[in-house]
């Protein structure tokens, strides 16, 4: 049996990279350090962008950004826009997301890396305690999405 999961990949101006494995229900993007995503990059406001789950679909909508959310390179307002696998997101002036999704196969062991990304991140709700990094499979979907900008 397959379970299907979604991750965000962010690539800043630098050409670093993180991925986020986008577990929780409402995922608030931005620079201030109580989003649930933090970016480093100074044309991304305090609380710039949020992701939202419903009933099974993500959606994403700006929270009345500076330097504005682009998805698929139209801009985004506050009224949420639907996400699907494949979608480029542009937040601030130079960090760009990709929304892909992950097939999870029940029994199957991923393959053992020789060495774990330090740059995947597993997102819990704002309050709870931090759960341990996600690695093989979100290094691998990353390093597809890089290859399909």
């Amino acid at each position: 049996m397959a379970n299907s999961k979604h991750c965000l990949v962010i690539t800043y101006a630098d050409g670093e990279m993180d991925y986020f494995l986008l577990d929780p229900d409402v995922i608030a993007i931005g620079r201030g350090s109580k989003n649930s995503i933090v970016l480093d990059a100074e044309t991304v406001s305090v609380w710039h962008c949020e992701i939202r789950r419903k009933r099974g679909r993500f959606e994403i909508c700006d929270m009345g950004s500076t330097n504005g959310t682009k998805l698929n390179r139209q801009p985004l307002s506050e009224e949420p826009m639907n996400l699907r696998e494949g979608d480029s997101l542009q937040i601030g002036l130079d960090v760009k997301g990709k929304f892909v999704s992950l097939t999870e196969i029940e029994g199957a062991s991923p393959p053992v890396p020789e060495s774990l990304g330090g740059n995947t991140k597993k997102l819990s709700a704002p309050g709870a305690a931090a759960r341990p990094s996600i690695n093989p499979v979100a290094a691998a979907v990353a390093r597809a999405a890089k290859g399909n900008k």
